[in-house]
């Protein structure tokens, strides 16, 4: 009987799963279609629709993320693509999606009744590895990010922990604590590279990766500039670890444990001990007297790292452990600037003409000490505009981040769509720099934003809305500004958390590029020039992208007698 049962089961249940799938398609494709009206509206006046899905468990799952992170999030087909804003179901997790100049723009004025706290805490945890003992404090902290707390928190001001943690960084990068550490960087940039040219010769050098070089030639003189010299001559593996860490920090990110990526997580004990050896040296061997009269001093480095001990030390949950893994994030997010320094480089002596406008911006303000050394001012290197625009498109083209907000107490209105507080609203800068509405892309399309071309920040009062396809115009010279790209150039966020250190990272990497183009000729070998950027899920949305290879190229000094 049982047997003879058994079609009839099967029939039965191809005819229900055919049923169901049926029901859901037409689900989905009603709620396709209210989504593409949604699409053509002008403005809203509710909350923003969901991003419609086939299957009400799994939502908007984006598998081919995994192989293909940012064809996916280019994908015109997909959520992060939506003209409104949009919610985007996956499995139990939902968020906002937020793109377009000028929702972005509404967003950054918006982000004062944000808070960061979820996933400052998270990146903490997961990638610098905060003791949990610290990181709750992060969850008993609801006084809000403002001078003034939110009314009826209870934290006590020493344990206001966002607030404090950011104040500490806006006093470094933005107030006073800038100029010193700004002066020794300059310094120490200019004297390694001009060691660097006088080790090299007349005749071209073959190296192996011209990024590397560039890269480690900038990241000694900014871990020296903010810490002092005793971070690395006491780690003289760090350097090294520093990047073994940065390569490995999608594999902290997404969880993967300790046991399935060892060597990922030896690296990140190793840069941890290295901070606690120099933190501890500072501390033994500090005493006031060693302050100098810019408030730094040889132990610390910068007074940031001396200030932030002693605020630390008075938070519940903090020791000496604690503050190694926050100082270490501090340090770690130099590394966008370091990249980026190295894309420009790349870009610019792998095309003839960039690197003649550039040099001929460069050269006409260089300075020569009495030792023949050059220099620069750099107040006179932030006014030319050829050199700012490779410094903005190698930003605008490398550089993948999500930009992440939650409205703390109060909705967000954007444009009139409302977003409930405590949601999560998420903005791909990768979205922002890849959108061809808001490019320019020359008079005839020629410069795709899958391109590198400077012409999309510089202006030539001669030429049309498109700007000018030539660097070199004898008739009139090119200006250069990101005002009109509000809302699309968005590499360091906006709004009152928009990224503090921003204007560090512009002069360290304008002073690098004039310096490096001043002082070497370098070719860079045919194996190497078309190198692609690391967009694998290992290497996309955690800042400027990687290479994906090594750059090989001759190196050899430039010709005194052209400067």
């Amino acid at each position: 009987m049982f047997w003879n049962l058994l079609p009839l089961s099967v029939g039965n249940l191809v005819a229900l799963s055919l049923l169901l799938i049926s029901a859901l398609w037409l689900r989905y494709t009603a709620r396709r279609d209210s989504f593409i009206a949604y699409e053509k509206r002008v403005n809203g006046k509710d909350a923003p629709l969901t991003f419609p899905h086939v299957f009400p468990i799994l939502g908007s799952l984006p598998i081919t993320y995994l192989w293909n992170p940012r064809g996916f999030v280019l994908n015109p087909n997909n959520f992060f693509q939506s003209a409104h804003p949009v919610l985007v179901k996956i499995l139990t997790q939902e968020f906002y999606v937020v793109r377009g100049p000028e929702n972005v723009k509404v967003l950054f004025k918006s982000s004062w009744a944000c808070t960061s706290i979820p996933f400052v805490k998270f990146a903490l945890g997961h990638a610098f590895g905060l003791p949990a003992k610290a990181l709750r404090l992060y969850d008993k902290d609801d006084s809000g990010g403002g001078h003034v707390p939110h009314p009826g928190s209870t934290v006590e001001a020493r344990n206001r922990i966002d607030y404090q943690v950011h104040q500490s960084l806006n006093r470094f990068l933005e107030g006073k604590g800038q100029k010193p550490s700004w002066n020794r960087f300059a310094d120490n940039i200019t004297q390694q590279l001009h060691c660097l040219h006088d080790r090299a010769g007349s005749d071209w050098v073959h190296h192996a990766d011209l990024m590397k070089v560039v890269g480690d030639e900038a990241t000694i003189s900014i871990l020296n500039a903010l810490c002092g010299p005793y971070l690395l001559s006491l780690n003289p593996n760090f350097l090294q670890d520093y990047w073994d860490f940065d390569r490995n920090l999608q594999t902290y990110l997404q969880g993967i444990p300790w046991f399935l990526a060892p060597k990922a997580y030896a690296a990140r004990k190793r840069v941890l001990d290295a901070v606690k050896v120099w933190q501890q040296y500072a501390r033994d061997q500090y005493n006031d007297s060693a302050v100098g009269a810019d408030g730094d001093d040889p132990f610390w480095g910068s007074s940031f790292f001396r200030e932030r001990q002693e605020m630390f030390l008075k938070m519940d949950g903090f020791d000496y452990a604690a503050i190694a893994s926050q100082d270490f994030g501090a340090i770690w997010a130099a590394r966008n600037s370091i990249v980026s320094s190295s894309w420009a480089i790349f870009e610019i002596y792998r095309d003839p003409e960039l690197l003649a406008a550039v040099r001929a911006e460069v050269d006409a303000c260089a300075l020569k000490d009495a030792d023949g050394h050059i220099r620069f001012d750099i107040e006179q290197l932030l006014h030319l505009p050829i050199l700012q625009a490779v410094y903005a498109e190698t930003l605008r083209l490398r550089m993948h981040f999500y930009i992440i907000r939650m409205p703390d107490k109060v909705d967000m209105n954007i444009r009139d769509w409302i977003i409930p507080r405590q949601k999560v609203v998420v903005t791909p800068t990768t979205v922002a720099h890849m959108d061809s509405n808001a490019w320019r892309t020359g008079l005839s399309n020629e410069h795709t934003v899958d391109q590198f071309w400077v012409g999309r920040f510089l202006k030539y009062p001669s030429k049309g809305a498109q700007g000018d396809t030539q660097l070199q115009d004898s008739a009139s010279s090119p200006t250069f500004s990101t005002k009109e790209l509000e809302g699309s150039w968005i590499p360091y966020g906006g709004g009152p958390r928009q990224c503090p250190g921003r204007h560090f990272a512009k002069r360290q990497i304008l002073l690098t590029l004039a310096l490096m183009i001043s002082l070497f000729d370098c070719d860079i070998l045919e194996e190497g020039r078309n190198v692609q950027e690391d967009l694998t899920l290992n290497g996309f949305g955690g800042g400027v992208s990687h290479p994906a290879g090594k750059v090989p190229a001759r190196i050899r000094r430039r010709d005194r007698g052209s400067l």
